[in-house]
C-alpha cells in the first residue's frame, strides 16, 4: 500500500532530521563515521540532511584507527548521538579533503591540545610495492623505538669487526717480538 509506504519514508526523514538537530546542537560540524557491518548504516538521505546542515562527513573509518584518530583529535568517541556533548568534540581550524593520486585524503590542520601522534602516508605503484614499503617503514620505528629505549647503537655491515682489527693492529705494532705476530 503507497500510504503505508509514505508514512515508513516521512517517518525516516523525521528520524534522520531528529539526528541531524542532535548533532548539530551539539557544535559538531565534522563528523567521523566507524566503518560498518551493515552496508547501509549511512544512508544517502542522511548524507544529504548533513550536507545541508554544513557537517562534513568522513566515513568508512577502519576500527582499529578510532583510537588513534581519538587521540590525536583530543576527543572521545561517541556511540550514541544523544551523548554528543562540546566537551567530548575535538577541535581543529580547518579541516579539508585533498586529492593524493587517485584517492582523497581527509586533512586535519590547528588541532588544539595535540597529542604526540604522526601519521606516515605510504604510496606504491602496486600492493607488492605498498607492503614492502610498509615493513620498512615499521621496521625503521622499531629501530627509532629500540634506541629511545636504550640509547646505545652498535653499527652493523662488519664496523665491530673492522674496528676491533685495526685496535688489535695498533696493539700488536707496540709489541715486540714473536708476541707481535700471534
Amino acid at each position: 500500500d503507497y500510504q503505508q509506504m509514505d508514512r515508513i519514508l516521512k517517518e525516516e526523514r523525521n528520524y534522520i532530521l531528529s539526528i541531524v538537530k542532535k548533532i548539530r546542537k551539539s557544535g559538531c560540524n565534522v563528523l567521523l563515521i566507524q566503518k560498518s557491518i551493515l552496508r547501509d548504516a549511512v544512508t544517502d538521505l542522511s548524507l544529504h540532511y548533513l550536507a545541508k546542515a554544513k557537517i562534513f562527513v568522513v566515513r568508512d573509518i577502519e576500527r582499529d584507527q578510532v583510537e588513534f584518530i581519538s587521540k590525536t583529535l583530543n576527543c572521545l568517541p561517541i556511540a550514541h548521538v544523544d551523548h554528543m556533548t562540546p566537551d567530548k568534540l575535538g577541535q581543529a581550524k580547518l579541516v579539508e579533503e585533498m586529492p593524493v593520486g587517485g584517492s582523497r585524503v581527509t586533512k586535519f590542520t590547528g588541532v588544539d591540545n595535540v597529542a604526540p601522534t604522526s601519521c606516515c602516508l605510504l604510496r606504491g605503484s602496486n600492493k607488492l610495492v605498498l607492503e614492502e614499503a610498509e615493513r620498512s617503514l615499521h621496521d625503521a620505528q622499531c629501530v627509532i623505538r629500540c634506541l629511545v629505549q636504550k640509547p646505545f647503537m652498535l653499527a652493523g655491515g662488519g664496523a665491530p669487526e673492522v674496528e676491533v682489527s685495526r685496535k688489535l693492529g695498533a696493539w700488536a705494532k707496540s709489541l715486540t717480538g714473536m708476541e707481535s705476530y700471534c
